[in-house]
């Protein structure tokens, strides 16, 4: 056979008894001795002349027409039980429809004419619907002999030749020799063997017939474990048995499978399975130290033989035959059930991994293994043990190593909570919180960073630091971790620097640690975990405290800046094997200082808070008092980035840029003054810099005294810790560099508070010239008092006769007057007149304040007591029924000692001058008057 023009030979020159296949060629002859030729899946290529010869007989010229369209490209594939009814139909076009119908059969050597219109054969039949352009075919009653390719088509007959136009069928012949009832656990895994015995070699395969078993699974290659979706398949060829392995069952795997076997091309058997899915599987981890022996039991229905086994690299469970299977009776609640033990002793690394266990049951054609119960055994290497040590209230920070496994996953877990809650970083790289503990894997170096943030009672105890070192597998160090309750630690100090100012933090270490030092993180990103601080200078002075020997350790921080501020612990470093572990026990607050603001009642202040740049996006708070405390203010206001807030008299203004947030106060009161603190929000508010602001009252208060003389001052303050009195030529002085009382060490000045009252008085004994000044008293709002100290008495004054008779002549008229309107007075007492205290005399027949303490002096070379008061003029002298009056100071005791008394009188406005009469004890043949309470001037 040749194709032309170009003599292309297809069928070379041969002789042959019934059959040539070449290609897609294939040369015979038939039942009637007539030359056959079959072209299998033709194509637009195959289309032209071609040349048949017999040689030396006869030859043949034909021409080949190939047409594209819809019809009978497709083989088809039917599949049907043996015994029952085979059909499927055949194609044709419609320019055939009245032609002949016929069937062929590829044989193995041949082509078969199955059915014709002159041939029929038993059991096949052909309806046509010529509507449809399809004729149907139908076998009854098959056997495996029926399965093969089946030929379809019409007979198109010339004067030559003839040709057939066809469709290919796949019939199938399929034999189910079985049903079996299947059943495992959702989440667990489930064995399948179906076996063959007969056909060993032959291809395999399980299908679900929800699926019209399109898509069979089959091993692929024999004598190997092949994955196939989410199940496992191996051709055991030795024993006729393929293996299904569902790696974990799930509710849409329960339905109809067909596990079966090809027995030829064309016929197959199966056997059917009914899988039901169950919801009882159990997932259980064993751990085991290096050496030790464990034990592992599972239960399992008592009509079932138990399987136990391991899973592989490739997730499939080989039967563990070596181990030591020990069954005890027992029952459950539902059933009757084994228990069984599984016992390893001395176990090793290949001891780790999944072990399944369950139930295996036997059928006629199939054993299927349910495994519902999941076992992990892990195996654990200790590889020391440590003793750390903290104090209750304090940090804790502890290093594990592991160098030799840098990227490994790590952990730390409590062994009284039987380890099951295991923390870890989770993310590389990154402090990650978990409960009370912050966690950082450090990759590069291979450490798991443990940060206890506050130790409590509770946090002692038995801890494992582990890594996993492979999937079952893992080492680790024990702690046994104690917490102190020392009442020395945890300390906690306040520290306050000036900006730009140099400040010494101490703290003691015991002398065989290492000193550690750190500042804890601000930013929430970190978790408040305490960083080492490299740059400061640490200063070491050998000391000891009174249990052990310890060292004081000095850190300095020179020209401090407001990224100094914060909370920074002190303590000591130890370090182990695997362990570098570092107990934190002084907390150290380090709080900014910024100059005083100093202004009067009534102006503005401006207070400026600088930041670190790394908070330029976040809130910021100016308070009085702590912000988010219950001392802060309702003043207080936020301000945001490139944002100003103004309320009442509070204008907050924020410059990114310059890294100052400013709070502007205008028409100050005295509410107004106190302690400012500038926050930043993150978790919470970050309170680092303050400042005092103080208020100048603009009442003041003068006081003359003389030496020797004793002084009182009282001061108001509004509940506040801080109270001031100093002296000082300016306010601001009073916080910083002035003298205040906290600074004086003069006992003469004593100090008492009310605190009920909002009053506390300074008491100033003995007075000397030098204590003359300016002094500032009060809290943050504090008046100015002037004290003047004169020189006292130096000996006695001798005064002539004549002065003083001329003194108390002018005197005498003066008192005359007074008399005669006190007596008038007394005749008609006035109702509103009431006694006083005895320290006071009342206002009765003349006009005067209230006579207060006085202060005797002795009088050199004398054993008489002098006593002196200060007597000022009324309070408006400018009314001339406004009678003199004046502040008489008492003594203690009215009958002791002789009055001496510097009068100053002032005449009203019409009068020319002012008169100043001294009452002194200079002559005792002078006369003086006694004064005391409820008594009348004589």
């Amino acid at each position: 056979m040749a194709k032309l023009p170009e003599w292309k030979r297809i069928i070379n020159d041969k002789k042959h008894d019934e059959w040539i296949n070449e290609g897609r060629f294939t040369l015979f002859s038939n039942d009637y001795g007539k030359l056959m030729i079959f072209i299998r899946e033709l194509n637009t290529q195959d289309a032209g002349s071609y040349r048949i010869e017999v040689e030396g007989q006869w030859f043949i010229e034909m021409t080949l027409n190939v047409e594209e369209g819809p019809c009978c490209k497709v083989s088809r594939r039917v599949m049907v039980n043996i015994g029952e009814t085979a059909s499927f139909s055949c194609e044709y076009s419609q320019n055939h429809i009245n032609d002949p119908k016929i069937i062929f059969k590829e044989g193995k050597d041949s082509i078969e004419m199955i059915y014709s219109r002159w041939k029929k054969k038993e059991r096949f039949s052909i309806s046509d619907d010529k509507n449809k352009n399809i004729f149907s075919v139908r076998i009854t009653a098959v056997t495996p002999d029926d399965g093969g390719v089946y030929l379809c088509g019409v007979w198109i007959y010339t004067y030559s030749y003839s040709y057939y136009i066809i469709n290919t069928v796949h019939l199938h012949i399929i034999t189910k020799v079985g049903v079996s009832r299947v059943s495992g656990s959702s989440g667990g895994s489930l064995m399948i063997k179906c076996e063959h015995p007969q056909y060993k070699t032959n291809p395999k395969y399980i299908c679900k017939e929800s699926d019209g078993c399109s898509e069979r699974k089959n091993p692929g290659v024999q004598g190997e474990w092949m994955e196939n979706g989410d199940v496992s398949l191996y051709d055991d060829t030795r024993a006729g048995v393929l293996m299904v392995f569902f790696r974990e069952l799930k509710a849409a795997d329960a339905g109809t499978y067909r596990c079966g076997v090809n027995v030829s091309d064309y016929t197959e058997s199966f056997t059917e399975l009914q899988l039901s899915v169950r919801h009882d599987a159990k997932s259980v981890t064993e751990s085991a130290l290096f050496g030790e022996e464990v034990n592992i039991t599972c239960q399992i229905p008592e009509e079932h033989e138990v399987h136990f086994c391991k899973e592989d690299d490739n997730h499939i469970c080989q039967t563990i035959s070596s181990s030591k299977v020990t069954e005890m009776s027992g029952s459950s609640e539902r059933n009757e059930e084994r228990v069984v033990t599984v016992s390893f002793s001395n176990v090793s690394v290949r001891d780790a991994g999944v072990y399944w266990c369950g139930a295996e049951t036997r059928d006629t054609y199939l054993t299927f293994i349910s495994l519902n119960t999941k076992i992990q055994l892990n195996l654990i290497t200790k590889v020391g043990v440590s003793r750390v040590s903290g104090s209750s209230g304090g940090r804790l920070m502890i290093k594990c190593e592991h160098p030799q496994y840098k990227t490994n996953p790590k952990y730390i877990c409590k062994e009284s909570d039987g380890c099951s809650e295991r923390k870890n970083p989770g993310v590389q790289g990154e402090w990650m919180e978990n409960g009370d503990v912050s966690l950082y894997d450090d990759t590069r170096a291979g450490v798991l960073m443990v940060f206890f943030r506050e130790l409590k009672a509770a946090d002692a105890g038995t801890y494992r630091c582990g890594v996993k070192v492979s999937d079952y597998t893992e080492s680790f160090t024990q702690l046994q971790l104690s917490i102190r309750h020392d009442e020395k630690y945890p300390n906690s100090v306040n520290e306050s620097a000036h900006i730009g100012k140099e400040v010494n933090i101490t703290c003691q270490i015991p002398e065989e640690h290492k000193f550690h030092f750190c500042k804890e993180d601000d930013n929430h990103t970190y978790n408040h975990i305490c960083q080492n601080i490299i740059s400061s200078k640490g200063t070491e002075m050998s000391g000891s405290s009174e249990r052990n020997e310890e060292r004081v350790v000095t850190v300095s921080f020179s020209n401090v800046s407001v990224g100094d501020a914060g909370v920074y612990w002190c303590g000591a470093e130890t370090r182990d094997t695997n362990l570098t572990f570092i107990s934190l026990n002084t907390k150290i607050q380090l709080n900014l200082i910024m100059p005083p603001v100093v202004r009067h009642e009534g102006e503005s202040a401006e207070i400026i808070c600088s930041y670190d740049s790394i908070y330029k996006s976040k809130p910021k708070s100016l308070c009085k008092g702590k912000c988010s405390t219950r001392d802060r203010n309702p003043l207080s206001e936020t301000v945001r980035e490139e944002k100003e807030t103004k309320t009442g008299r509070l204008t907050l203004n924020d410059d990114v840029t310059a890294g100052v947030f400013t709070g502007t106060i205008t028409g100050l009161t005295a509410e107004d003054a106190g302690k400012y603190w500038c926050a930043v929000t993150l978790e919470t508010e970050l309170n680092y810099l303050y400042t005092h602001l103080i208020v100048i009252m603009n009442e003041e208060l003068n006081l003359t005294k003389y030496e020797g003389d004793d002084v009182s001052i009282q001061c108001k303050h509004h509940d506040e810790d801080q109270k001031r009195f100093c002296k000082a030529h300016e306010a601001s002085m009073c916080v910083k560099d002035g003298v205040s009382l906290e600074t004086i060490r003069d006992d003469r000045f004593s100090f008492s508070d009310e605190a009920s009252t909002g009053v506390f008085t300074v008491n100033i004994t003995d007075l000397r010239e030098e204590d003359s000044g300016i002094y500032w008293c009060g809290a943050h709002a504090i008046i100015k008092v002037n004290l003047e100290v004169n020189k006292g008495v130096s000996g006695r004054i001798t005064v002539s006769c004549v002065c003083v008779t001329l003194l108390l002549m002018g005197a005498s008229v003066l008192l005359l007057y007074k008399l005669g309107y006190i007596k008038t007075r007394d005749q008609h007492p006035s109702p509103d007149r009431t006694e006083m205290s005895s320290g006071e005399a009342s206002h009765a027949a003349c006009d005067y304040e209230n006579i207060k303490d006085a202060r005797r002096h002795s009088v050199p070379d004398t054993e008489e007591t002098a006593l002196y008061s200060t007597v000022t003029h009324p309070t408006d002298s400018s009314d001339p029924n406004d009678p003199l009056y004046s502040t008489v100071q008492l003594p203690t005791n009215p009958s002791d000692g002789l009055l001496y008394a510097s009068v100053h009188f002032q005449k009203h406005e019409e009068s020319l001058s002012d008169a100043k009469v001294t009452f002194s004890n200079e002559e005792v043949y002078c006369n003086y008057t006694m004064v005391s309470p409820h008594m009348s001037l004589n």
